[in-house]
């Protein structure tokens, strides 16, 4: 019970700490980039559109994710997704501030997916909520 209650603690500490000002940080830059884009809709105003609707979609999935592991309530497999899908996007974007830092230059809409890099602290509570909920579904096993 001690363990739990720790676990339960980081998960909250790591939500309000690190996921909250990240979370509010990335819907306000990503309303301000939805603002910016224009008609007619070419590939890189689909592309920007897209990385904006996923990675709002994956910061919810994380939330609702967290919620429902405090909660105790069952997690839906949806949100998990949505939440996956937003942590691969951060992680697209890791690669591609690296090959920008070793000198490549892409067209605009690459740079502003690169900028994804400012949602990378939401997968330190992605990657432990993860880790709980595998560790409690392999400890339900026989």
């Amino acid at each position: 019970m001690n363990r739990d209650r720790l676990q339960r603690g980081l998960v909250v500490a790591e939500m309000l700490l690190l996921a909250l000002p990240v979370s509010a940080f990335c819907l306000v830059f990503g309303l301000g980039l939805l603002l910016t884009v224009g008609f007619p809709w070419g590939m890189q105003e689909v592309a920007i559109i897209l990385f904006v609707f996923v990675g709002t979609l994956g910061i919810a999935g994380l939330w609702c994710v967290a919620v429902a592991f405090l909660l105790r309530r069952e997690r839906s497999l949806w949100w998990w997704r949505a939440a996956c899908a937003g942590a691969g996007l951060t992680l697209v974007s890791l690669v591609l501030v690296g090959l920008l830092a070793l000198g490549w230059e892409p067209e605009e809409w690459v740079i502003i997916v690169a900028l994804g890099i400012f949602a990378s602290p939401l997968l330190i509570p992605f990657l432990h909520l993860r880790y709980l909920c595998h560790s409690q579904r392999t400890a339900l096993l026989p």
